[in-house]
């Protein structure tokens, strides 16, 4: 009797612990889920209020610092579009990160570019790069402002091609593509380029490109294209190197903010437009029916 008594009292103690760890960690539990609507909460109000900024007179900041591509540009165009509206946005500021990009892309921003300084003053500053599409784009401003060190031009186009036809023979891959027409497939993965492929693709594609490009720059920057000529060969330049010619004017970028603080006034902000849409947060607690499942991961 004795001896079973000793054993409920100790399989009794065990139950207790048990319990006691459970309230524990059901308190825990409890707690962080109240972390994680405070910060939903908090996430809300950030992300649906307006800034206080924009109801003071401020500079509309865009980095673009991605490749250059019809929905990168499409996405650019309905922000700038929807904040010409607003009329504590007193001008633009677009800071140039990119490579590049598509031809059609480009030119079509540099279009709306020159439309949108009509209404309100665009200003772009090359912070490290404005290449190729990039220096297409910000052709349509003047003044270029660039740091030192930027590297601008890259004037030229190219259409990269890769020949898979080698790894294709390993893994048992083939081509059987059907066309109708001498031209309609100048380009394939399974070879190289013919003689007649490349002058087809250069005489229909490449030259005439790169001839929109040479005339719209050319005709952006007031210059010849002669002269344009020297700096289009698809070589990149440090700003330094072209200020003059490819870029009007060399700053830093504090410098250049101060100069447009200067003409608007001391109160302008300058406000960072997000391009893309902030992720709703999600609960990082995943919750089980059973409690004792719950308990196993940590006291295993």
């Amino acid at each position: 009797m004795y001896e079973e008594n000793q054993k409920l009292k100790a399989e009794l103690k065990i139950f207790k612990i048990k319990a006691l760890k459970e309230k524990i960690i059901l308190f825990g539990v409890i707690l962080l889920i109240l972390a994680e609507l405070v910060f939903l909460i908090t996430f809300f109000k950030k992300t649906f209020s307006s800034p206080k900024a924009f109801n003071k007179p401020y500079v509309a900041t865009f980095n673009i610092n991605k490749t250059i591509t019809v929905g990168y540009i499409d996405t650019l165009t309905k922000k700038m579009n929807s904040l010409l509206k607003d009329k504590n946005c007193k001008e633009f500021l677009l800071i140039f990160n990119t490579p590049g990009g598509s031809p059609s892309a480009s030119d079509e921003f540099n279009a709306f570019l020159k439309w949108v300084n009509k209404k309100k003053k665009v200003n772009v500053y090359v912070e490290s790069m404005a290449a190729s599409g990039g220096y297409y784009i910000i052709s349509a401003i003047r003044p270029i402002v660039a740091n030192k060190n930027a590297v601008v031009g890259s004037i030229g186009v190219i259409m990269p091609h890769f020949v898979i036809k080698k790894l294709a023979d390993k893994v048992g891959v083939e081509e059987d593509s059907l066309t109708i027409g001498k031209y309609k497939e100048p380009v394939s993965l399974f070879r190289k380029f013919s003689e007649q492929d490349k002058e087809y693709l250069k005489e229909h594609l490449l030259l005439p490109t790169y001839d929109n490009f040479l005339q719209t720059v050319a005709k952006d920057r007031n210059i010849s294209i002669d002269t344009l000529k020297k700096y289009a060969d698809g070589k990149i330049y440090v700003a330094s190197i072209v200020k003059g010619i490819l870029v009007d004017k060399i700053s830093s970028l504090i410098q250049y903010k101060q100069q447009i603080k200067k003409r608007l006034g001391k109160n302008v902000e300058f406000i960072q437009i997000p391009l893309e849409k902030k992720r709703l947060p999600f609960f990082n607690i995943k919750l089980s029916s059973d409690i004792g499942e719950f308990l196993k991961r940590f006291y295993q």
